[in-house]
């Protein structure tokens, strides 16, 4: 299965493999909100170390659009797990903005113990821009991309 989820605790992993539909991790994201086992609000990592990297950017904007749907259940601070150095990480750092434009805290990782320790570390909060590969957009307030 290209799109699955694991809830531990306060914590739900998506981990996203190969190719997958828009639909598949639609309706896994609804299925994890009914599992009994979720207890809103959960934190959330996002694994897409194992994602095909042929997709475009209409497409990464229609995935972060399916995870967003839940974003009222999780907690507002989300990881992104990415292979440093990549194309891989390069399409994470797409998901993240798209997830993160105003009102989630989402940051990029090559490792997973960094990513736990930037999640569930309360000091961590608006200090993203070190601890994280891929600073949330809010530490890039009063950039403009065009004069």
């Amino acid at each position: 299965m290209p799109v699955q989820y694991t809830i531990q605790d306060n914590f739900i992993e998506f981990k996203l493999k190969d190719a997958f539909s828009i639909d598949e991790l639609q309706k896994v994201c609804n299925r994890a909100i009914m599992n009994p086992a979720f207890n809103a609000p959960m934190r959330a990592i996002i694994d897409t170390s194992r994602a095909s990297t042929k997709t475009n950017s209409r497409e990464i904007e229609k995935q972060a659009a399916a995870l967003r749907s839940i974003k009222t259940h999780l907690a507002s601070k989300w990881a992104i797990l990415a292979k440093s150095g990549s194309l891989n990480f390069g399409l994470a750092r797409m998901l993240a903005a798209h997830i993160g434009r105003v009102d989630i805290e989402t940051c990029v990782f090559a490792d997973r113990p960094r990513a736990y320790r930037w999640l569930f570390d309360v000091d961590t909060v608006g200090k993203a821009g070190k601890r994280c590969a891929f600073p949330p957009l809010s530490e890039f307030r009063g950039w403009r991309p065009y004069p």
